[in-house]
């Protein structure tokens, strides 16, 4: 019995699908773990990024409605602004931290105030008036130096 042709399925589609029960496990797991999918977190996150860029949006511009057609607002609780800030409340033992999700009758819901920052700016050093005029640094280091070679030479 000779064979000329291979078989079966391609080394490829081997390879896809064994990258495809790969993440299917790692996703089992670390849902086993943590209790959730990272990208459930990323996807409210973007979600809620957008609404606060429309609110300081809608804030900036004036317009009072940006809402579609479609969209419905009935009930909907007043947007986020860096002024009214945005609720904390404890929801399964999880901070949280949303204006839907705690509601007034959660003991736990206290009102965070969001504020405006430059990103991580690194104090300025202080100075003293002395070590500016005497140079104490240079004065310290020569004294150091100085203490080294009178060890070595003894």
């Amino acid at each position: 019995m000779r064979l000329t042709r291979q078989t079966g399925i391609n080394l490829v589609w081997v390879s896809i699908l064994s990258m495809i029960v790969a993440a299917a496990g790692m996703m089992a797991l670390y849902t086993m773990r943590y209790g959730h999918l990272p990208f459930q977190e990323a996807l409210a996150r973007w979600q809620s990024s957008g609404k606060v860029i429309g609110n300081e949006l809608q804030k900036a511009t004036g317009i009072k409605d940006l809402n579609l057609p479609d969209q419905e607002n009935a009930g909907a609780p007043p947007p986020v602004t860096v002024e009214s800030g945005v609720r904390r409340c404890i929801i399964q033992g999880r901070t949280v931290f949303s204006d839907t999700e705690c509601s007034d009758q959660n003991p736990t819901t206290k009102t965070m105030k969001l504020t405006d920052t430059k990103g991580f700016v690194h104090p300025k050093p202080v100075q003293t008036e002395d070590e500016n005029a005497t140079g104490t640094d240079t004065d310290l280091r020569r004294k150091m130096i100085d203490k080294v070679i009178e060890k070595s030479s003894r």
